[in-house]
C-alpha cells in the first residue's frame, strides 16, 4: 500500500507540473498574444496618425489653391478692364481738350462733348478708375510726372501748382492700385524755403 501511495503522489505530482507548466505555457501564449495585439494597435495607431496628416497636409493644399487660383483669376480680369481703359485714355483726352476749345469759342457742341465726357468719366469709373488731379497738392513721384518747374513763395515747397494732363489709377482703394498714367505737373519751388 505505501508503493500505491508513493505511486498516486508521484502521478499527483507529476499532474501538478503539467498543470502547472500549462499554467505557465498558457501565461506566456498570454502574454505573448497580448504583446503582439499591443504591437498591432500601435502599428494600427501609427499608420492612423500617418493618414490623418496626410489628409490634413492633403486639404492644406487644396486651400492655398483654390486661394491662388482665385488670386490668378482676379489679376486677369484686372488685366483685362487695364488694358480696355488704358486704350480709352487718350479718347479722354481728346474729349476734354475738345470741351475746353468749345468752351472758349461758346459752340453748340459743348452741351454734347460735356454729355460725352460725363459718360466716359462714369465708364472708367465704373471700372474702378480714378483720375488723378493733384492741383494744391504736395507732389507725390508715384502718381505724378514733374515736367516743369515754377517759383512761387505763396505755397509751400513742392506743391503741385499746375496739371498739364491727367493721370489715371485703377484700383485705388485696393490692394494692389495701379497706375494706368501718371498726372503731368508743374511743381512750385519755394524760394523761401
Amino acid at each position: 500500500m505505501t508503493k500505491n501511495k508513493a505511486n498516486k503522489n508521484s502521478s499527483e505530482a507529476a499532474a501538478d507540473n503539467a498543470a502547472a507548466s500549462d499554467a505557465e505555457a498558457q501565461d506566456t501564449q498570454a502574454a505573448t498574444a497580448s504583446t503582439d495585439d499591443q504591437s498591432e494597435v500601435e502599428m494600427l495607431l501609427a499608420q492612423m496618425e500617418e493618414f490623418r496628416d496626410k489628409a490634413l497636409r492633403a486639404q492644406a493644399e487644396f486651400e492655398n489653391s483654390k486661394k491662388r487660383l482665385q488670386a490668378q483669376q482676379a489679376t486677369a480680369l484686372l488685366r483685362a478692364s487695364e488694358r480696355v481703359v488704358t486704350a480709352l485714355i487718350p479718347a479722354m483726352d481728346d474729349i476734354e481738350f475738345a470741351v475746353a476749345h468749345a468752351q472758349e469759342s461758346e459752340n453748340d457742341m459743348l452741351a454734347g462733348l460735356q454729355a460725352i465726357q460725363s459718360k466716359l468719366t462714369a465708364v472708367l469709373g465704373s471700372e474702378q478708375v480714378e483720375i488723378i488731379d493733384p492741383v494744391g497738392q504736395t507732389f507725390d513721384h508715384n502718381t505724378a510726372q514733374a515736367v516743369q518747374m515754377i517759383e512761387d513763395a505763396t505755397v509751400p515747397d513742392q506743391t503741385v501748382a499746375q496739371v498739364l494732363q491727367k493721370g489715371y489709377v485703377m484700383g485705388k482703394d485696393s490692394d494692389n492700385p495701379r497706375i494706368l498714367r501718371p498726372a503731368m505737373v508743374v511743381v512750385s519751388t519755394n524760394p523761401n524755403s
